[in-house]
């Protein structure tokens, strides 16, 4: 299967040339740094020092890499390589001084023999994006010691790659070892490989420097809805609506999970004739519907919120990481699709730490209750607080096992 993968990839080398022009012209492409996806790189490697490649795929997966980025980049040359500008865009800014950013090479074998040859990773750090099948089985055939962490696969894409699970098998075994993110895609994991999968928590949980944000108490009521989803704001709204007209000094702030959805969501509150304006527009937040259009806010909006409804969990995404918001002292709410983050959710509900709701017509009443039950609510909270401060990666673990790695390479 893999050579009719490989057939394919050089077929579908003009689609690749043409999609990649029309990009570039419509500036959803580096201009500057295109040639990057060809393997090209305008980079020199430092000599002096060895290469730790690291792949993370988007935004979300570079800035899990932030615990191995400050562990190795004095000793080691760390190359990153992401697939979306959006996630080059806040590596440059945020870490240009401790690393190199590439744009990854498209999945073709000649393009990915140009970025191998002219960095030589010593190691490969392939973080929780999806597999690219030539460029991980190459790293194998070249002999390139490589793991994957914060491995996760969601129940729908397991059940696609159990029709396909030898194929699965076949790319998997150039890792070394595989570090799921949870105790769920262990076991979906497992029935898919025969490389050793373990279990050392999930790297978007190691512990961070605490945020120079403290939480703002006020007499508005902040309310955040967070991370949204494509239609999520359209089933949610009437519901908001009813609670700004219920509680008049309630406030709500709309974080899109993708900034770029922010005009969209614009004109759905504008066309329910709502008080809305963006974050970015403004020099004060007196509106009763904030939409944030920017990246990198999210911390500082999570301090100011008394309640948080997190996105991506009535539109089948997945849901996103609880932890941010629990340890800025909010009430959190999610709906019912949360498997990518089951585990933590299971054990935060068990603990009374968020609430579960399974259609959005419940925020009514979950919000509301919150909002007159200042005893109710500050449980809430305080439990999330207790709850976000247990250990949900083991650091150690993975230094150790790392370090062992280089050295022995060494």
């Amino acid at each position: 299967m893999h050579k009719l993968y490989t057939l394919i990839s050089y077929i579908v080398i003009p689609l690749i040339l043409i999609n990649t022009f029309i990009r570039v012209l419509r500036n959803k492409e580096d201009k500057k740094r295109f040639r990057e996806r060809f393997g090209v790189t305008n980079h020199k490697k430092i000599h002096a020092k060895d290469v730790i490649w690291i792949h993370a795929a988007s935004l979300g997966e570079f800035k899990s890499s932030d615990f191995l980025i400050n562990n190795f980049y004095k000793k080691y040359c760390i190359l990153v390589t992401t697939t979306t500008k959006t996630a080059s865009d806040y590596a440059l800014k945020n870490y240009g001084n401790k690393i190199i950013h590439q744009y990854a090479p498209y999945d073709v074998l000649f393009w990915i023999n140009n970025f191998l040859n002219n960095w030589k990773p010593k190691l490969v750090i392939w973080i929780e994006s999806d597999l690219w099948p030539n460029t991980i089985v190459r790293l194998k055939e070249k002999k390139i010691i490589s793991i994957f962490v914060n491995a996760r696969i969601s129940p729908r894409s397991f059940n696609k790659w159990k029709f396909f699970s030898s194929y699965y098998n076949f790319i998997t075994q150039s890792f070394n070892v595989i570090f799921a993110q949870s105790r769920n895609d262990v076991q979906r994991i497992k029935q898919l490989t025969k490389v050793n999968v373990k279990y050392i928590g999930n790297l978007k949980l190691t512990k961070k420097k605490n945020s120079i944000f403290n939480h703002e108490d006020s007499e508005n009521i902040n309310i955040m809805i967070a991370s949204t989803h494509k239609n999520e704001e359209y089933l949610m709204i009437p519901y908001l609506k009813v609670i700004s007209e219920k509680y008049p000094k309630s406030n709500f702030i709309i974080v899109p999970r993708h900034p770029n959805r922010s005009e969209e969501v614009f004109n759905l509150l504008k066309s329910k004739r709502l008080d809305v304006g963006y974050h970015s527009k403004i020099k004060n937040n007196n509106y009763k519907f904030l939409i944030v259009d920017s990246f990198g806010k999210m911390d500082e909006f999570f301090y100011k919120s008394d309640i948080v409804f997190l996105g991506g969990s009535f539109t089948k995404n997945g849901g996103h990481n609880p932890i941010e918001a629990a340890t800025a002292n909010c009430a959190i709410i999610t709906g019912p699709f949360v498997f990518n983050w089951q585990n933590l959710y299971e054990e935060m509900i068990e603990s009374n730490s968020c609430l579960m709701i399974k259609e959005p017509k419940e925020l009514e009443q979950k919000i509301s209750k919150l909002i007159q039950n200042k005893e109710y609510a500050n449980n809430l909270r305080k439990n999330a607080i207790t709850f976000s401060k247990k250990i949900f990666f083991e650091e150690v673990k993975l230094l150790n096992f790392l370090n062992k790695i280089l050295k022995n390479d060494a």
